[in-house]
């Protein structure tokens, strides 16, 4: 496990979520499914989660992120809930040969941003925004089912060392238990991949 804390251990009233990157995927377009590799990952996910007592299921409402929750959410009678802005962050309006230049240079200033597309910051604040409704439904812990930009920008935020090599080496799927204080984000704990993954 990684542990970032932002200022001491997290208060008692803590509120927690757990904050799941998507299995492996056809493409990036919005309606592009799982692999069959995704599609076991997000079986074997389920087993995974099962000793974690998540009461709540939310997800992107891209395919890959959906079908990454269904296996768990069917297995423990939960429904899938979309939120609109769980979407992953849209770096441009148009097609960019040279994206990954603009991604690094976002991680390392966040109110960059491209071709009409999203800073981190961005990302970032309607990401925020999507999990305070998350967690106003009072779930115990909740699974939020999102994507790789849009994760990595709050978890940029809460830890500025968090950066482009970090975002470089998630894994798909990849999960973290995000702790909230008063509606911000202040420490988040990584739960490593298991040995047959």
């Amino acid at each position: 496990m990684r542990n970032c804390w932002k200022s001491g251990d997290p208060a008692l009233n803590s509120t927690n979520l757990l904050l799941i990157r998507h299995a492996e995927a056809s493409g990036q377009e919005p309606d592009a499914d799982l692999t069959q590799v995704g599609h076991r990952q997000a079986r074997d996910l389920a087993d995974r989660l099962r000793h974690l007592q998540v009461d709540g299921v939310v997800s992107s409402p891209y395919l890959r992120a959906r079908n990454t929750a269904t296996p768990f959410a069917t297995s423990n009678g939960l429904a899938v809930e979309v939120h609109d802005d769980l979407y992953e962050r849209v770096l441009s309006l148009e097609p960019l040969p040279d994206w990954l230049v603009h991604v690094r240079r976002s991680f390392e200033d966040f109110d960059y941003a491209v071709g009409g597309g999203e800073s981190l910051n961005a990302t970032c604040n309607r990401a925020l925004s999507a999990l305070r409704d998350v967690l106003a439904l009072r779930h115990g812990l909740p699974a939020v089912v999102t994507h790789g930009n849009l994760i990595a920008s709050i978890l940029g935020r809460v830890d500025p060392a968090f950066g482009f090599d970090e975002w470089r080496t998630m894994k798909n799927p990849d999960l973290f238990i995000l702790t909230f204080e008063a509606g911000t984000p202040v420490g988040y704990t990584r739960i490593e991949a298991q040995a047959d993954e």
